[in-house]
């Protein structure tokens, strides 16, 4: 729609009214632009992050040492456990074979249920530090080929103080 002065010359051209489809298109482009500007704000705050905390490849390897230290040792302790209850199965399948034409006394079927319920449940460890093992070699991978990528774009670490920086301290080095 046009509006026009008095001596005919256009004043304003006024658009018209939006249908219903076109609002929701409108808002739908409004709200997804949101969305991608949040995102870009997202990456934009773990890749100073990254910088911040990582100034080279051998740190971002000393740090998933350390983390995987944890899910070692859990592995470690439930594979310890595994071997003891395979030790107690054997013990277990020793004595019922004075049973073996005869009926097994309560307290050795106990003990093979026991027996069979810690070793699942050890189990169930062991799978979960195996997950968590995995898990955490996939985020420093992912940190790892990120940190390359904005090194070839030019970005620089957060360079740190030796002498102020507690990170770089060799006193609270593995603690």
């Amino acid at each position: 729609m046009r509006e026009l002065n008095r001596d005919g010359s256009l004043r304003r051209v006024i658009a018209r009214p939006l249908t219903q489809d076109e609002l929701r298109a409108r808002a739908n482009e409004a709200k997804k632009r949101l969305e991608d500007e949040d995102k870009q704000l997202a990456q934009r705050r773990r890749d100073k992050s990254l910088l911040e905390a990582y100034a080279s490849d051998e740190e971002i390897e000393a740090a998933r040492a350390k983390s995987l230290e944890s899910a070692a040792q859990a592995m470690a302790r439930a594979n310890q456990r595994i071997a003891g209850l395979n030790g107690e199965r054997k013990k277990l399948d020793d004595e019922s074979e004075f049973y073996k034409k005869r009926v097994l006394p309560d307290q050795i079927k106990r003990s093979y249920v026991s027996n069979q319920q810690q070793l699942s449940a050890e189990e169930k460890i062991l799978n979960e530090a195996r997950a968590e093992t995995q898990r955490i070699n996939e985020l420093f991978d992912a940190q790892k080929k990120r940190f390359r990528e904005l090194l070839a774009q030019g970005a620089r670490p957060v360079q740190r103080n030796p002498e102020t920086d507690i990170l770089l301290d060799p006193r609270f080095q593995g603690k």
